[in-house]
């Protein structure tokens, strides 16, 4: 092959493989698609081993010494789940007059388990708590760890 010819050869390639590129780059436009959606499935609440699961409870004993009452959910399903109800028990000793509290529950830590999932944490606010215990009592009432059943 002669000189010329491997040039124009050469040439030719070098315009097939670059002819189609634009000197600015590659554009994109529009929104990124979204992944595709999950079957979430139930999401559910658990008082403890033996117990049954349940949504949206009207009732939910936290721990050994908190329990709540009355509860309506103003949210259920998401990363977190918000309620609305009355607070009792011995989380507050001897220091608080024998009453339920009017209190906001707020139920996190989603753990998915294969077509459902259980909230794992809690916090409570209560309103109306004795100013001298206030703050204890709150702190015994922030990040309770609610039973996971295993897999």
């Amino acid at each position: 092959m002669s000189l010329g010819a491997a040039a124009l050869a050469a040439a030719l390639a070098a315009a097939l493989l670059c002819g189609c590129a634009d000197p600015g780059g590659l554009k994109i436009s529009g929104p990124a698609q979204s992944p595709p959606a999950t079957t979430a499935g139930p999401v559910y609440v658990s008082e403890g081993p033996g117990k049954p699961p349940q949504r949206r409870p009207e009732a939910l004993t936290l721990s050994d010494t908190v329990q709540l009452t009355g509860l309506r959910w103003q949210t259920w399903g998401g990363p977190t789940a918000e309620g609305v109800g009355s607070l009792a028990g011995t989380w507050c000793g001897t220091g608080c007059p024998a009453k339920s509290y009017k209190a906001k529950v707020t139920l996190s830590g989603l753990v998915r388990q294969d077509r459902s999932a259980y909230y794992s944490r809690a916090t409570v606010d209560a309103d109306g708590l004795p100013a001298e215990r206030s703050a204890p009592v709150s702190a015994g009432l922030r990040d309770l760890r609610l039973h996971v059943p295993q897999r």
